[in-house]
């Protein structure tokens, strides 16, 4: 080993020592698959995209429990909802228990002076407080007297009731034996909300360890849990993408391990080759953690393609070295080629590493450095390891050189790849769904998750409404208040037939304002005991007997103004949380608008309120909208990358017509892959572009040794044996990802496969048929 060769080990063995120290103390892996959401264009898509990381529909879990006969469901949902409330993990539970309800609306009592809307100077007079008494001995003569006879000496204008009919949610599920069921009766149902936001993902796991535990405690003999919501996707995805980002590094490793110890039938070459893969992977890691703080697990599991291409570089200089050549005479033959393969590789993950999606930029930067790693390691410390005649037993060569080209083919190959690109071209073009306008396929979440979702959201009567009405303002009072007249036009709609109702915060959360004017409603002492004596005279009520009312009201008429804290911990509480929050523009009322009817007639009506910071969003106009943004955020991507490849080329081989010989078959390889995605019902995505990228990078790879120049069919022979090898490397690895069961892999993984092979085909079709190559 040569004095420099020495230093350039040393410096090897310090930043791989370095690299594996950061990683195991400091790699944070996370799974959040909003990285690979483009950037919100709008607020309003910013807001969406904030509720679904960290709102509260992101903490909400469905729980369902079915299996054994009603009764024994019923006492699991209360023993269940009981654990969950005692276990500091959950916010609210709610099963639909009467004495949970009743503990809510005596929290509420204290408060319904503030917060009833009929609370109004009218119903404190003589007058309205006599027609209040009049129904309520109409109602103590009817079959519902003793739901409220216990409540009426505190409560005789009914406000109790009004607030229990505000939060009331129609269309909710029935109830038997004092808890939810599904319509059924075979199903017992309980809504939890964690404590934890929805983007936690270690408190998720632990909040639905918490329900599984609590069940297994109560759980009847034969009955089953079944759990949905955002929660359970995330831990859920974040399992499969770590077991699936393993599985697929496990496989390629072994299966690339195995192959080349087929083509060295040495040990010692397949040890060196896995230096520079081991070193790229830790310095690709190593530079995502320190630029991001936290690794993707996509990002992870992109490590078995970076394992595939890593080893392409020594087994380039390893196959195509003579028995008895040394490594440093190799590297000068093909040096320049592998050089340019290793840059135009990394060039074609520049495009990514400039991406303003925060994911795609992380796999830019872990392919770039860990190519370029991987090309140093090659270059530079193999020749300086690797001792003399451990390539001697290197599996024989000539049965791997192609067929002399013969006329036929030298005339036909051009015309077969312009047919055949033209075909390619043709179903493309006549796919009219070419691309997957589904977000949540992102998402590895498996179909019968989904369905389960939307069957336990149907039965506890929360239907997920397309049209949302977003009022804004810089304040919390602002936004109530800017609310109320919002409600105003929203109850003319209701009223008109153009929607069938809404959800608004400040139906449940008055202003302060608000507050304030049903505060001044409430008459003093003296004026109230006048009022209601007069409103007694001849009605068969004792008197004294409203005492407690005046009470309340006098308590009331000193009550400090009601906020979201004042309500937090309590299904009411819950509500407010979902539809009022903050963010970093300032405040944010949602209205769900359900059953409408002319939505053309509601954006009317609210654009002629001639209110300001109102909105109506439509989310499947929104999402279509974000889809159309990430998929020309991943076109100008893909086409940064074939022009940064192509002027790289050129800059190489410093000819055009050679730079087509190059180019021209990656093209073809890469539509032809398109092609056969599209006729096999495979729908695009961002990913499937990501993984073109790779699949022009390495085809670029293939065509330029295809092309370089060789003296006599003893080079060729090792040149077709490198080729071999390395494609095949990629091939394990990519089919390694084509199997997994997170979409974004196996959409990478299945793409790379096809157009591997695709390129190499085209490469050896289209190569020159003389020995004299392309770079000089």
């Amino acid at each position: 080993m040569t004095r420099s060769g020495r230093g350039a080990v040393a410096f090897w063995l310090i930043l791989v020592a370095v690299s594996g120290y950061w990683l195991t103390q400091r790699l944070v892996l996370t799974t959040d698959m909003s990285a690979f959401l483009p950037p919100a264009a709008t607020e309003a898509q910013e807001i969406l995209i904030g509720q679904l990381r960290s709102g509260v529909a992101s903490r909400l879990l469905l729980i369902g429990l079915e299996g054994a006969g009603e009764e024994e469901l019923a006492g699991a949902s209360s023993g269940l909802a009981d654990r969950l409330a005692r276990s500091g993990q959950f916010e609210t539970v709610a099963n639909g228990n009467a004495s949970r309800a009743a503990h809510d609306l005596e929290r509420l009592a204290a408060m319904r002076y503030a917060l009833s809307p009929g609370v109004v100077p009218e119903t404190f007079t003589a007058e309205g407080l006599r027609a209040a008494l009049q129904e309520s001995l109409a109602l103590l003569a009817s079959p519902l007297s003793a739901q409220f006879r216990a409540t009426l000496p505190q409560d005789p204008t009914g406000e109790m009731r009004r607030l229990a009919r505000l939060f009331v949610k129609p269309g909710g599920p029935a109830t038997r034996r004092g808890v939810w069921f599904s319509t059924d009766g075979k199903r017992a149902l309980l809504i939890a909300e964690t404590r934890a936001a929805g983007f936690d993902l270690d408190a998720q796991a632990k909040a639905i360890s918490a329900i599984r535990q609590a069940y297994a405690e109560v759980a009847p003999a034969g009955a089953q849990l079944r759990l949905a919501g955002a929660g359970l996707v995330a831990v859920t995805a974040r399992a499969t993408v770590e077991s699936d980002a393993k599985r697929s590094s496990t496989i390629a490793t072994i299966g690339i391990l195995l192959l080349l110890l087929f083509v060295y039938r040495s040990p010692y070459p397949v040890v060196f080759s896995a230096l520079p893969a081991a070193s790229g992977l830790l310095a690709g890691l190593t530079a995502a953690s320190l630029w991001f703080g936290q690794v993707h697990g996509i990002t992870a599991g992109f490590a078995a393609i970076l394992i595939g291409e890593a080893v392409d570089y020594p087994t380039y200089l390893y196959a195509q070295s003579g028995r008895s050549e040394p490594l440093a005479a190799t590297f000068g033959r093909i040096g320049s080629t592998l050089r340019l393969a290793v840059l135009t590789t990394a060039c074609g993950a520049l495009s990514m590493l400039f991406s303003s999606f925060n994911g795609l930029a992380q796999l830019g930067l872990f392919t770039i450095v860990g190519v370029i790693a991987s090309g140093l390691v090659t270059r530079w410390i193999l020749p300086a390891l690797t001792p003399a005649g451990i390539l001697v037993r290197k599996l024989a060569v000539p049965q791997f050189e192609l067929p002399p080209p013969g006329r036929f083919r030298e005339r036909a190959a051009w015309p077969a790849a312009a047919i055949a690109v033209c075909i390619a071209a043709l179903a493309i073009a006549r796919n009219d769904r070419l691309w997957d306008d589904d977000l949540a396929n992102l998402t590895p979440q498996p179909a019968d998750m989904r369905a389960l979702d939307r069957e336990l959201r149907s039965q506890l009567g929360a239907p997920d409404p397309r049209h949302l009405v977003i009022v804004t303002a810089a304040d919390q009072e602002s936004v109530l208040q800017r609310s109320e007249r919002v409600a105003r036009t929203l109850d003319a709609e209701v009223a008109s037939g153009d929607i069938a109702g809404y959800e608004l915060a400040a139906r449940f959360l008055p202003s302060a304002k608000t507050q304030d004017e049903r505060r001044a409603a409430l008459p003093d002492a003296a004026t109230l005991s006048a009022n209601l004596e007069k409103a007694m005279a001849g009605l068969p009520f004792r008197p004294g007997v409203f005492a407690p009312f005046l009470a309340d009201v006098e308590r009331a008429r000193a009550q400090p103004p009601i906020t979201p804290e004042t309500l937090r911990g309590s299904a009411a509480g819950a509500r407010v949380a979902s539809l009022l929050f903050a963010d970093a523009h300032g405040w944010v009322a949602l209205a769900p608008i359900s059953g409408v009817r002319d939505a053309d007639a509601l954006a009317a009506a609210l654009r002629t309120s001639g209110e300001p910071g109102v909105l109506l969003l439509d989310l499947k106009r929104e999402a279509d909208s974000l889809v159309a943004g990430y998929r020309a955020e991943a076109l100008r991507l893909f086409g940064i990358g074939l022009a940064c490849i192509a002027a790289l080329v050129f800059a190489g081989l410093r000819s055009l017509p050679a730079t087509g010989r190059v180019l021209v078959p990656v093209l073809a390889a890469t539509l032809l892959d398109v092609a056969t995605l599209s006729i096999a019902g495979v729908r695009l995505t961002l990913f499937h572009l990501v993984a073109l990228l790779l699949v022009v990078g390495v085809g670029t790879n293939y065509a330029l040794f295809f092309n370089q120049p060789q003296r006599g069919r003893g080079e060729r022979a090792l040149m077709l044996l490198s080729l071999a090898v390395a494609s095949s490397a990629t091939l394990i690895s990519a089919l390694a990802l084509s199997g997994s069961g997170t979409p974004v892999l196996r959409a990478i993984g299945m793409t790379v496969a096809i157009g591997t092979l695709y390129a190499l085909a085209f490469s050896a079709l289209l190569a020159p048929h003389s020995n004299r190559g392309l770079i000089d």
